[in-house]
Formats: C-alpha cells, sequence, structure tokens
C-alpha cells in the first residue's frame, strides 16, 4: 500500500523521475508474476502491493500531463 506521505513525495517529482519509476515498478512486477507461477513467492499480497503502486504512479503521471 502506499502511504499519503509517499504519494505526497511523488507529486514532488518530474514526469521523467516518475516515468523511471514506473518503468521500475513493471520490471519489479512482472519479476513478482514469474515468482509466482514459479510457485516460489510466498508473501502473495506483494504482487497486490505492487500493481497499486504502478497504478498510483501512473495516475500521478497522468495527472502531470493534464495540468501542464
Amino acid at each position: 500500500m502506499v502511504k499519503k506521505k509517499e504519494k505526497q513525495e511523488l507529486h514532488e517529482k518530474t514526469i521523467p523521475q516518475l516515468q523511471k519509476e514506473a518503468a521500475k515498478a513493471e520490471k519489479e512486477l512482472a519479476k513478482l508474476r514469474l515468482e509466482l507461477r514459479a510457485g516460489k513467492m510466498k508473501n502473495v499480497r506483494q504482487l497486490m502491493n505492487q500493481r497499486h503502486r504502478l497504478a498510483v504512479l501512473k495516475t500521478v503521471i497522468k495527472e502531470k500531463e493534464l495540468t501542464q
């Protein structure tokens, strides 16, 4: 889960920084999905949290693009 303070920090970053973070989050999500399919993942909630984080990142990016 993304905390309120972390969301505020994301709003302070620039679009390129956010895009870089989103790409990193997508790679991590792909890795977690592979682990889940391979049966190596013990904490399944981690996958859900990563998906939520990616959604928040993309939302902040879109908000910034629309306000420019």
